[in-house]
């Protein structure tokens, strides 16, 4: 498996340079790349098992300035786990995307109350609960959210313990959302905290 992180340590490994030494912020660890190299592929069979590929990171903040709604996943060939962190608020539509056929289409049938030959209806795409995981091998389209599942409870605990060593490593400031926030400054310079919001309903 690969992502967009890929593509800069295979550059820099192709050329043979080293990835420089710098912090965004003074008294933050340095800048990691979480990526890693593809050029080994090109020695392997493609049909190997390449393990450093494993899994994979996404994340969004925001699309364009009225499209904010940050997420952070883990995927991995089986399964695919979502944190939507502003979950408690409608997923928002950029506005190339709310001219597109597709959504005016969805728009127009739910406005008339017709059926919608979509995977998800307006409800479902706006309100999207916190933790989403999804089967790919059994459910493709990812219509089924088995995240709160006993039988998948190691599955869960694994991917979020992933997600939250990724996170750690980003220096994400939304490690502790949507319940808390991220201290790090003042007495918590030396010792970042997540400090609770008691923000939930």
């Amino acid at each position: 498996m690969a992502t967009l992180l890929d593509i800069v340590p295979t550059i820099l490994n192709w050329f043979n340079i080293k990835y420089p030494k710098y912090s965004i912020f003074r008294h933050k660890p340095h800048v990691t790349l979480t990526g890693t190299t593809l050029l080994p592929l090109t020695l392997k069979n493609l049909n190997e098992e390449y393990s450093d590929h494993d899994h994979v990171y996404a994340s969004q903040s925001l699309h364009e300035i009225t499209m904010y709604y940050p997420m952070r996943s883990v995927r991995t060939q089986s399964y695919k786990l979502l944190h939507n962190l502003n979950y408690r608020m409608p997923f928002p539509i950029d506005q190339d995307f709310y001219l597109s056929p597709t959504f005016q289409d969805i728009l127009n049938r739910t406005k008339q109350a017709l059926e919608i030959p979509w995977y998800k209806n307006l409800t479902q795409y706006y309100y999207r609960p916190q933790w989403e995981l999804f089967s790919l091998e059994t459910d493709p389209k990812e219509l089924t959210n088995l995240y709160g599942q006993a039988k998948y409870a190691n599955i869960i605990m694994d991917l979020k313990f992933r997600l939250n060593s990724w996170q750690n490593i980003t220096q994400d400031p939304w490690i502790c959302a949507p319940e808390g926030v991220l201290e790090d400054a003042g007495e918590y310079k030396n010792s970042p905290k997540c400090m609770p919001l008691y923000n939930e309903l």
